[in-house]
């Protein structure tokens, strides 16, 4: 009986000893020789190169970079890697709704969210109401002009997932809700009569009336269902511009798949997990277009991804005689949904010239980086007479930057400034470093004042004096630096309007 519990006790020893010297062997083998055919990630990241010895010399080795280097390429070409990640996203996913893709968040009922767009809804990239009443006063004036050219302006608010879902926030989330971009954007034009359409207040208003989801749980756009709605009541409001001549479109029927279409599960796929996308209440329609007798109108929209749902149903190709879509206003894609260039290299010129219909489309998350500019180069177009405002331009130019902008955002709170004194501060930087390499450019008298601020405030004793004097007549050290900065312009060039 002895010997027989010890065979069967020394079996199970070299058992376990066999399934650990596989489970060590089989990622070796799997690396070389591919024998299990694995699906690839998904998603945004950056693919490492194959471990090498190519990169190591002596101050690499001895500095310990090469050693890191050669480790995180050695981890990311393991066999089985990529299952390894799904395995390890899906554990952390099930038990604990954490998301391990950049920016994703997991909300009630494990509502999927990019965490920006929900951010931006709750006023946490507010960059202050001077900021929207100033382009609103742009957009009215170039709305005029262009509607003195027999040409329409119209800014489209898109739906944002943070607004329309704003009852499924996770925890951190629930409760915020203060001045938004998207709030004090819209109340501007409508102050001054600029042509918007706010689909996000559709958005808001249609979710609990309608049968199926406007955004699909497991991705960041509109649903299919959603663009088609969203669709619609553009090209509604397009025919008070356009009587006649804009297609309306109709939603014959509405079909159900066994799987999402994509980007439905733009999101779930980014999280690249094992299990299957789940499939909830998503509605796909089948759609035409009624025709018209007058001419179609040609189209230039610039705007983000929201658009390609509308291009994907062919809603576009459909709704207009062309239309150029000018993605983040840099790619430019035809009609077709063809990529054909950059906007860089076309005639600006020719380009508004030829359009009968400028839109500009954008979600909540991206307000902050309003028209990427476009509106800009329009209102210079329009107006080359006009004195640029550099505090304007290079506050601006950290607006659109999104990654730059997302940096000043996480410096003002760790600084706990507001992010409106933390992106005047950097403009103000900018506008001081390129006067220091172009100072021809800068002729105003209020913008070489302000560079002269700047440079007292940078010279330690003269500004230490700036303290003094302002205490001395009991006025603010601003108030002070100001009147300082204004002697020293008077001194130097004179006095000048």
């Amino acid at each position: 009986m002895h010997a027989l519990s010890t065979y069967r006790g020394g079996w199970i020893k070299q058992l376990l000893f066999g399934l650990i010297v596989l489970m060590m062997v089989l990622p070796a083998l799997q690396s070389n020789f591919s024998f299990i055919a694995e699906s690839p990630l998904t998603g945004s990241f950056t693919v490492s190169a194959s471990p090498s010895l190519d990169s190591l010399t002596f101050i690499s080795w001895i500095d310990g970079s090469f050693q890191k280097e050669y480790n995180k390429n050695l981890e990311a070409h393991i066999g089985f890697h990529n299952s390894l990640v799904r395995l390890n996203n899906q554990w952390q996913y099930s038990f604990f709704r954490k998301a391990n893709a950049e920016g994703v968040i997991v909300g009630k009922h494990a509502e999927l969210f990019e965490e920006d767009y929900i951010r931006a809804a709750t006023g946490e990239f507010f960059v202050g109401h001077d900021v929207w009443q100033q382009k609103a006063v742009k957009l009215k004036a170039i709305q005029d002009t262009l509607q003195s050219l027999g040409k329409t302006l119209l800014v489209v608010f898109e739906p944002g997932k943070g607004s329309v879902y704003a009852d499924l926030y996770p925890a951190k989330y629930r409760g915020k809700n203060e001045v938004s971009n998207y709030w004090s954007f819209v109340s501007s034009l409508d102050s001054l009569n600029v042509n918007n359409l706010d689909l996000n207040a559709c958005f808001v208003q249609w979710r609990d009336d309608l049968p199926y989801r406007l955004f699909p749980r497991t991705g960041t756009h509109w649903s299919y269902y959603g663009a088609a709605l969203a669709a619609d009541t553009t090209l509604r409001h397009l025919n008070t511009f356009f009587e006649g001549k804009i297609p309306m479109l109709v939603m014959d029927s509405l079909f159900q798949r066994n799987e999402p279409r994509h980007p439905d599960d733009d999101i779930w796929l980014a999280m690249n997990l094992l299990t299957k996308v789940p499939y909830e209440n998503l509605a796909y329609p089948a759609l035409h277009f009624e025709p018209v007798d007058q001419p179609k109108i040609k189209a230039l929209v610039v705007g983000d991804s929201f658009y390609f749902n509308w291009q994907s149903d062919k809603i576009m190709l459909n709704a207009f005689a062309d239309c150029n879509f000018w993605y983040y206003n840099k790619h430019v894609f035809s009609q077709n949904g063809v990529e054909t260039g950059m906007v860089a290299d076309l005639n600006f010129s020719d380009e508004i010239l030829n359009s009968d219909l400028i839109m500009i489309m954008i979600t909540e998350r991206f307000h902050q980086n309003f028209a990427w500019r476009f509106d800009e180069q329009l209102f210079s177009y329009l107006f080359p007479e006009k004195q640029i405002n550099f505090l304007d331009f290079f506050a601006n130019r950290i607006r659109v930057s999104n990654e730059e902008f997302l940096r000043l955002v996480d410096d003002a709170q760790k600084k706990n400034v507001s992010l409106q004194d933390r992106l005047i501060q950097e403009a103000k930087y900018l506008m001081y470093e390129d006067h220091q390499k172009n100072p021809n450019k800068y002729v105003q008298k209020e913008d070489l004042i302000m560079m002269l601020m700047m440079s007292i405030e940078g010279t330690p004793d003269w500004f230490a004096k700036i303290k003094v004097k302002a205490a001395e007549r009991n006025i603010s050290v601003n108030e002070m630096l100001k009147l300082d900065a204004e002697w020293v312009y008077n001194q130097k060039y004179g006095v000048k309007n």
